[in-house]
């Protein structure tokens, strides 16, 4: 057998071996999503339906019923969540209550996921009571037994409904505000619970414990941690739960305040009969994992063969390859150009698009995720503007340069950064999406979202030139070097945008926003491999901008609520 046979047959066993694998991961996702989907399986929900509130908001909910209790006249409880965030966050909430005997619907306020309209704090009610209305309208519903629990600010929304509504029993506040006092409850009968986390961003315990001293008209000193003040049988139970393992994020996922607020809504509603004794939360975020690896490694493993079938593999490519030679450089030597350029620049980068852009459009924290990033993309600019007049190219030849070429080609790469990047977002929300974060924006925030589109994708082309056009390729070949390439940009993106929002943080006096970080760390971190493994296999860097902008924008801007100004109104 000759040194080419062999070769040939070296790369057809390689792409059997791909394959399998490719199947089995492809067939892990699967299995794992109909598992999740399925589970608990004696709860029916109902996704996304609508009803449109007194002012003429389209509101989305959700729905989880008890299979077997159709014909029974149940008691509904109604979930709201946090701001920048949407109803998929407290699905686990839902399911354990809705296995718990509990009609249960999840709300998205308005501005927020697939509702319509802007965020006005004064007017989340409306939405609230709007899905109450659909509740009764049911017809299976105890319309004298409502509860509700409210998350972050869909607590504070809960506080102005509950306070004016005696059909509520129960309330539930998740790291938010207690704005009950005595005098709302002393006449009614209402059972309140509290949870708080000891490193909650937004909250602190003394605030929480005067708020309790006012509902139980004591002194703030005998407000106690985790004890029961009045009683389930006289309907006035009130606690403060206090948990020292989680953050203002990890409340709405917390397997012990999921469990505290259970029990708390079994107790208040002691006719209700639990339709499953079994707990799902650590079971499903086992069921999440097992999709992850799944969906992950089955993308990543079908981009090769994709990009072969797409487009010319790197190596077989005939016409000019896209390279800035910077032969007076190291890689250390760039990285530690690329942080400097970074910080330095950032605030000039950052006032661009706050006074030429963000300015004039909503979705203020996709505004202020943009302007952060930008921020650093203007300093890598500035310095490829250096490198490329040591080379005689302009900035302008360096930008549009990944754009020449024949047309079928560039439409060629288009369209494997489409693929790509369906295939990733449908993995991400049959995933993440529809069980612990909503990633579609919804129809009004379609116009912005399109310019937030086209400001991600200029910032990350100009990051793919700089990471992998002359980072990367100055790596030599191989498998650990690639991850040395990948880790490298990690870092360099990490360190900028870690600092900055700790920087942000300090000025406003809050550590709220470094919540931000349970989103960042993993999509930078999906992005720079993604980046690193197209430049690879296609030495080409269009379809890894195309796809990290698709699954980065659309989810931060779904996470953005509508909002007009420099900030959120009321919050």
């Amino acid at each position: 057998m000759t040194p080419v046979e062999r070769d040939s047959e070296k790369k057809r066993d390689l792409d059997k071996k791909r394959i399998i694998l490719s199947s089995i991961f492809l067939l892990i996702f699967i299995f794992g999503t109909v598992l999740i989907c399925t589970t608990p399986s004696n709860i029916e929900i109902k996704y996304n339906l609508t009803v449109e509130t007194k002012d003429g908001e389209q509101i989305s909910f959700n729905t989880y019923e008890p299979i077997d209790r159709h014909n029974d006249k149940m008691t509904a409880i109604i979930i709201g969540h946090g701001v920048m965030v949407n109803k998929e966050m407290l699905k686990d909430y839902a399911i354990e209550l809705a296995t718990s005997g509990f009609f249960v619907a999840t709300l998205d306020f308005r501005g927020h996921g697939l509702s319509s309209g802007e965020v006005e704090r004064n007017k989340l009610k409306n939405d609230v009571k709007a899905v109450k209305q659909y509740l009764i309208d049911k017809g299976n519903i105890d319309t004298n037994s409502f509860g509700y629990i409210g998350y972050s600010m869909g607590g504070f929304a809960g506080n102005d409904v509950v306070k004016d509504d005696n059909d509520f029993k129960l309330f539930i506040g998740v790291g938010t505000g207690l704005a009950l006092d005595y005098e709302d409850c002393k006449n009614r009968d209402l059972n309140i619970l509290m949870i708080l986390a000891k490193y909650d961003q937004g909250r602190e315990l003394e605030q929480s414990k005067e708020e309790i001293a006012d509902r139980l008209n004591i002194d703030d000193d005998d407000v106690h941690v985790n004890k029961l003040y009045g009683s389930f049988e006289d309907d006035n139970a009130t606690m403060l739960f206090y948990d020292d393992n989680s953050d203002h994020f990890i409340t709405a996922y917390d397997q012990d305040f999921i469990r505290e607020a259970r029990d708390w809504a079994i107790n208040t509603f002691p006719k209700v009969e639990p339709i499953d004794e079994n707990f799902y939360v650590n079971f499903r975020f086992l069921i999440l994992i097992m999709q992850l690896i799944g969906g992950i490694g089955f993308f990543f493993l079908i981009i090769k063969p994709l990009a072969k079938f797409i487009i010319k593999p790197k190596e077989e490519e005939e016409e000019e390859v896209f390279e800035i030679k910077t032969e007076d450089e190291t890689i250390t030597t760039l990285s530690l150009k690329a942080l400097i350029y970074s910080f330095v620049l950032a605030i000039p980068g950052m006032a661009i698009i706050f006074f030429t852009v963000f300015w004039f459009l909503p979705l203020t924290t996709a505004g202020l995720s943009t302007a952060v990033l930008f921020g650093q993309a203007f300093g890598i600019l500035i310095l490829l503007w250096r490198i490329g007049k040591k080379n005689d190219r302009s900035i302008k030849q360096i930008l549009i340069k990944p754009f020449r070429g024949k047309r079928e080609d560039l439409l060629r790469e288009i369209a494997l950064g489409a693929i790509l990047a369906s295939i990733l977002y449908t993995i991400l929300y049959l995933s993440i999406g529809l069980n612990y974060l909503g990633i579609i924006p919804s129809l009004n925030k379609i116009p912005w979202v399109l310019i937030y589109l086209a400001l991600g994708f200029f910032m990350l082309l100009i990051f793919s030139i700089f990471f992998q056009v002359v980072i990367q390729e100055k790596f030599e070949k191989g498998i650990k070097n690639f991850f040395k390439a990948a880790l490298l940009q990690y870092s360099v993106l990490m360190v900028y945008f870690i600092t900055f929002i700790l920087i942000f943080c300090v000025l406003l006096g809050t550590m709220f926003y470094d919540m931000f970080f349970y989103f960042a760390i993993p999509m930078f971190l999906l992005a720079v491999f993604l980046s690193a493994l197209l430049y690879q296999h296609t030495g080409k860097i269009l379809a890894g901008a195309l796809v990290n902008t698709v699954f980065i924008l659309l989810i931060i801007c779904t996470l953005s609520p509508l909002s007009f100004g420099l900030g959120i109104p009321g919050f």
